[in-house]
C-alpha cells in the first residue's frame, strides 16, 4: 500500500467519524429538545383507537327519521376525551371534525363512565337556544330533541393524542345523504358571537348602550335590545356582501310599528344637493307595519325596492323574518307565511311604483365594501333607528325553503 493511498483512507475514516459524530449530536439534540417542548417525539407512544366513522339515522320527535354522524369504538386502549367528566380513564384523546362546508369542530363529550371501547357515540349539533353556531355535541346517548340538520356531504373525524400531540386516526366515511345543501354564510346573536360558516367570529363595534336579554321558555333565545340610540356595525366582510341569491333571516320584537326604521342593511347613504345618493347591497327597513328591502342594480346603479302590500308587522310581538332572493326573484315571510308586495322604483316606500310587468326588475345585488348596520341607516340624514329587541339572525347565499323556514320558525332559530 502506498502512503498516498494510506493518507486518503485515513482521511475518509476522519470523515465518516465526524458525520457520524453530527448525526449522534442532532440526534440528542432532537430527543433533548422533544423532551424540553412536549412536542411529538419518538418518546411518546400513541394510544391505540380502532374506530369507523359513519351516518347514522336516529328519529326526531313525532318518528321523523334524521341523518347524525356516528362513531363506533370497535377496539381501544383505554382513553378518555377532552373535556370529559369524571370518572375517566387512560391517555387523553381530542375529537375534532371537519364539516363538509369547512367547519372545524369540537365536540363536547357528554359521555357515561366506563370503558369507551365497544360503544357507538353520536355527533350533532347542540340544538338549544343557548347554543352558538358551532356548538356541537358527542354522546353515547341518543339525541334527543328537534336538531339542526346535518350539510349534506362528507363529514371527518379525528382523534389526536393531546400528550403526543400526534394524529391517531382520521375518518371519512361518514356520509350525509339526507340533510341541508349549506349553512348560513354568517349568523349568531346581535351584541354576541356571530360566526362565520367556518366558526370564525365576526368583528364588530356597539354604539350606545343596548342591553342583551334572553326569552326564556319556550324559545330560549338571547336577543339585544334597541332604545332608538343604538347600533351595531359588523366589519366589511365577504360573508356579509351578496350578488346573487340571499335570504335574510332573523327574529325581531318593535317596540313600535308608527316609524321607519332600519332593522338590517350593508350600504350607504350620502347626502347630495338636495337629495341622497344610495349605494346599497342590501337593506331591510319596518316601514311602519310593513316590510321594506330596497337594493341598488349593479349593472344599471338604478335604486328599487320592494314592500309589502299589508300591514305584517305587530309591536311588542315576536316574529320571524325571511327576506328571500333567488334566481332574482325576491319573496318576503312573516312567521312563515309568504307576504304579497309591489316593487318600485325610488328610495322613497312607496314612490313610482312599477305597474308595468315588462319592467319589473330582476333583483342584481350590487357589491359595496361598507360595513353591516343593524337597528340604524348608515345616513347622516336620515339614519331612521329602530327601537325593539333584535334576536338570532343569519345571512344565506342561497334561498331558504318554504319547509326550511317552517323548520326555522317551529324551533325558534334562523
Amino acid at each position: 500500500m502506498s502512503s498516498g493511498r494510506l493518507k486518503r483512507e485515513t482521511a475518509i475514516s476522519a470523515s465518516v467519524s465526524t458525520i457520524l459524530m453530527v448525526v449522534l449530536v442532532i440526534g440528542i439534540a432532537m430527543i433533548i429538545w422533544s423532551i424540553w417542548m412536549g412536542s411529538p417525539s419518538i418518546l411518546h407512544d400513541k394510544v391505540y383507537i380502532a374506530g369507523e366513522a359513519k351516518a347514522m339515522v336516529v328519529n326526531q320527535p313525532g318518528g321523523i327519521p334524521m341523518q347524525v354522524v356516528g362513531f363506533t369504538i370497535r377496539e381501544a386502549e383505554p382513553f378518555h376525551f377532552a373535556g370529559q367528566a369524571p370518572p375517566i380513564a387512560g391517555k387523553e384523546v381530542l375529537l375534532k371534525v371537519i364539516s363538509p362546508d369547512g367547519r372545524t369542530l369540537y365536540p363536547t363529550p357528554f359521555i357515561t363512565g366506563g370503558t369507551l371501547e365497544g360503544r357507538t357515540l353520536y355527533i350533532y349539533p347542540n340544538s338549544t337556544g343557548y347554543s352558538e353556531h358551532c356548538d356541537y355535541i358527542v354522546s353515547d346517548s341518543l339525541p334527543a330533541g328537534k336538531l339542526k340538520p346535518f350539510v349534506l356531504g362528507t363529514w371527518t373525524v379525528q382523534l389526536i393524542d393531546t400528550e403526543a400531540h400526534l394524529l391517531i386516526s382520521s375518518d371519512d366515511r361518514a356520509r350525509i345523504t339526507e340533510g341541508t345543501s349549506s349553512y348560513a354564510l354568517a349568523g349568531g346573536v346581535p351584541g354576541g358571537n356571530v360566526w362565520r360558516t367556518d366558526c370564525t367570529p365576526l368583528g364588530y363595534s356597539v354604539h350606545g348602550n343596548p342591553v342583551a336579554g334572553n326569552t326564556g321558555a319556550p324559545m330560549n333565545m338571547s336577543y339585544l335590545s334597541f332604545d332608538g340610540n343604538d347600533w351595531l356595525e359588523y366589519q366589511d366582510d365577504p360573508t356579509l356582501t351578496y350578488t346573487g341569491d340571499l335570504t335574510i333571516s332573523l327574529w325581531l320584537r318593535p317596540l313600535n310599528v308608527n316609524t321607519w326604521k332600519q332593522v338590517i342593511g350593508k350600504g350607504l347613504q350620502t347626502q347630495s344637493g338636495g337629495g341622497v345618493i344610495e349605494d346599497k347591497n342590501y337593506d331591510l327597513y319596518l316601514i311602519n307595519k310593513k316590510i321594506y328591502f330596497e337594493w341598488d342594480d349593479r349593472i344599471t346603479n338604478t335604486h328599487y325596492h320592494v314592500m309589502t302590500d299589508n300591514d305584517v308587522v305587530t309591536a311588542g310581538n315576536w316574529q320571524y323574518v325571511n327576506l328571500v332572493v333567488e334566481g332574482g326573484d325576491p319573496k318576503i315571510y312573516v312567521n312563515g307565511v309568504s307576504q304579497q308586495f309591489s316593487y318600485y322604483q325610488s328610495n322613497v316606500p312607496g314612490n313610482n311604483k312599477i305597474t308595468n310587468p315588462s319592467q319589473i326588475p330582476d333583483i342584481r345585488l350590487k357589491d359595496n365594501q361598507y360595513p353591516l348596520t343593524m337597528g340604524k341607516q348608515a345616513s347622516q340624514q336620515y339614519p331612521f333607528p329602530y327601537s325593539g329587541d333584535i334576536g338570532l339572525f343569519a345571512l344565506y347565499n342561497r334561498g331558504l325553503t318554504e319547509d326550511e323556514i317552517t323548520e326555522n320558525l317551529q324551533t325558534y332559530s334562523a
